[in-house]
């Protein structure tokens, strides 16, 4: 991922470039802020470029978990339809040839409360694999599934959209779908995140298998 990098201007004075290792506008902003709250303290303006360019992010924050067969594995803990926008914005800043995404959604009730918006979060996505809602305790509501989400979201974008049922099937349908320079998004705040070491590991196998 290629450094994001900014310019900061306070009080007519430029401040420099800042660069981040992580992406995206939202990334910027949360930057910005904490440039203001340096200022604020009278902490070097030096000091704090060094601490913005050896951020790294948190976990499961567009955690890059690893690179086999030239396709980037990243995962992220959004769920909400807000954060995934952002998240999908930040990964289209990052040059890649095209974006999968392995969603697993988050609680049946969120899922029927904001299944409109949801409808619309994946613009950014070239191709988008829904798994089952992780319950989080909830009980299933009737007609809110995986599935039904799919479903919602192929009518309203028009995109290539699948509800995958296993996670091994969701492994086999991204890596089908990934080319060298793709990158494979797993998200979502369940047990999602388990699929990165699976994609990696199938990816490496291929590869392998592809030099010999």
């Amino acid at each position: 991922m290629p450094p994001n990098s900014f310019h900061v201007r306070y009080r007519g004075a430029d401040l420099g470039e800042f660069r981040l290792h992580v992406p995206g506008v939202h990334n910027v902003l949360n930057a910005t802020a904490a440039i203001a709250v340096g200022i604020g303290l009278d902490i070097p303006v030096a000091h704090t470029r060094e601490a913005l360019a050896n951020f790294r992010g948190v976990d499961r924050r567009f955690q890059l978990r690893g690179e086999a067969g030239c396709v980037d594995v990243i995962d992220d803990y959004g769920h909400h339809p807000t954060e995934i926008r952002a998240t999908l914005a930040a990964a289209r800043q990052c040059g890649y040839g095209k974006i999968h995404v392995v969603f697993q959604p988050h609680r049946y009730t969120r899922t029927r409360d904001l299944i409109d918006e949801f409808a619309t979060a994946f613009s950014d996505a070239d191709s988008l694999f829904v798994l089952d809602i992780y319950p989080a305790s909830e009980l299933p509501i009737e007609g809110i599934t995986g599935g039904a989400l799919a479903r919602r979201i192929a009518e309203e974008s028009g995109k290539s959209v699948a509800y995958i049922g296993s996670f091994e099937d969701a492994v086999h349908a991204a890596i089908s779908a990934a080319k060298p320079g793709d990158m494979i998004l797993t998200l979502g705040a369940g047990s999602v995140s388990q699929l990165g070491p699976m994609l990696l590991e199938r990816l490496q196998s291929i590869a392998v298998g592809t030099s010999r």
